[in-house]
C-alpha cells in the first residue's frame, strides 16, 4: 500500500523521536492514513539521541513543523518542555504524541487507550477485577499501569531490571487507585504473581533472543501482550505459543495508539484499517 509523496512548500511535517527510530513501523502507518484522505503531509523518523532532545524538539516546533511521536527513551524526558500537557497525559507522567501550533507544543498520550484497544481486539480480554504482571517500568508501562487501573484492575505487579523504577511507579499507581493492590519488584522476583494478564512492556525481545522472564514458572492463567512488534514473534510469544496461552504482540497497540495520535493532530478520523494495511506490508519486507 505505498503511495509516491508529493512535498511542496504547504506540505505539513509529522515524524517520531527515538534512539533508536531505524525500525520504527509509524511512517508507513502515518503516511498511508495521510494518503488515504488526501492530506497534504509527510511523516519521517528522526534519530535523537537523549541529550539532543531539548534542542532538537524546540527546534521542530520553531521550524513549523505539525507534530511528532515520541519512542524509546524519550516519553518522560519529553515533559518539562512541552507548553501544555492533557489530563490523561499528566495523569500517566509520559507524554508519546505532541501537536505544534505556533511554535508552542501540546502533548498527550495515546499508549495507553491504544494498549486497552489492542487487548479487546487482538484479545478479547477485559481488566476488571483481575490480576496482572507488567514487566517494565518506563514510559509506555505508565500508560498501561494507569490505562488498567483506570478500567478496574483489582491487583497490578509490576516488575523491573531496576526495581526502584518499578516502586515509583507503583507509588504513583498507589496514589491514584488506592483500592486496588500494588505491588513492585526486581524482573527476578515475577514468577510468584500468577497473573491472569502477562503484559511485557520491555525492550526485551526486540531482536535480542532474549526473554523477560521465564513464562512458564509465572503461571499466567489467561493472556499476555508482549508490546514489541518487531519481530513479530519474540522469545517470550514463543514461549506463550508452546503453552497454549493466548497472546499477541505490539502490532495491535501500534496500531491504535498511531490511530488516536492522528486524530490529535489533525482533527481527522484516521483510516484504521488502511493504516493497519500499511503495517502489515511494512512488516512482511521485513
Amino acid at each position: 500500500m505505498s503511495a509516491a509523496v508529493s512535498v511542496d512548500g504547504k506540505t505539513r511535517l509529522y515524524g517520531i523521536l527515538g534512539h533508536p527510530v531505524t525500525s520504527s513501523l509509524s511512517p508507513a502507518m502515518q503516511n498511508a492514513a495521510f494518503a488515504a484522505l488526501g492530506l497534504n503531509a509527510v511523516y519521517v523518523p528522526f534519530p535523537v539521541q537523549p541529550r539532543q532532545l531539548p534542542k532538537v524538539a524546540r527546534g521542530l516546533a520553531a521550524a513549523g513543523v505539525a507534530g511528532f511521536n515520541l519512542t524509546v527513551p524519550h516519553k518522560l524526558a519529553i515533559l518539562p518542555l512541552l507548553d501544555e500537557i492533557t489530563p490523561e497525559a499528566r495523569a500517566i507522567g509520559a507524554v508519546n504524541t505532541v501537536r505544534c501550533e505556533n511554535g508552542r507544543m501540546s502533548g498527550t498520550n495515546t499508549d495507553g487507550e491504544g494498549f486497552l484497544l489492542s487487548l479487546a481486539h487482538d484479545l478479547a480480554w477485559q481488566p476488571e477485577g483481575k490480576r496482572a504482571l507488567l514487566l517494565g517500568a518506563g514510559g509506555a508501562a505508565r500508560g498501561i499501569a494507569i490505562s488498567l487501573l483506570e478500567k478496574g484492575l483489582a491487583a497490578l505487579h509490576i516488575a523491573n531490571r531496576t526495581p526502584e523504577k518499578a516502586e515509583a511507579l507503583a507509588a504513583d499507581c498507589r496514589d491514584l487507585y488506592p483500592g486496588a493492590e500494588l505491588r513492585a519488584s526486581g524482573l527476578e522476583e515475577a514468577p510468584d504473581s500468577a497473573p491472569h494478564l502477562l503484559v511485557n512492556a520491555t525492550t526485551v525481545g526486540m531482536g535480542d533472543g532474549a526473554s523477560p522472564v521465564e513464562l512458564a514458572r509465572v503461571g499466567v492463567r489467561e493472556a499476555l501482550l508482549d508490546i514489541v512488534y518487531t519481530p513479530p514473534e519474540t522469545p517470550l510469544l514463543a514461549q506463550a505459543a508452546a503453552l497454549d496461552l493466548p497472546h499477541a504482540n505490539g502490532m495491535g497497540m501500534l496500531l491504535h495508539q498511531g490511530w488516536l495520535a492522528f486524530r490529535f493532530w489533525t482533527e481527522r478520523e484516521a483510516p484504521l484499517e488502511v493504516m493497519r494495511a500499511a503495517l502489515q506490508e511494512a512488516l512482511a519486507r521485513r
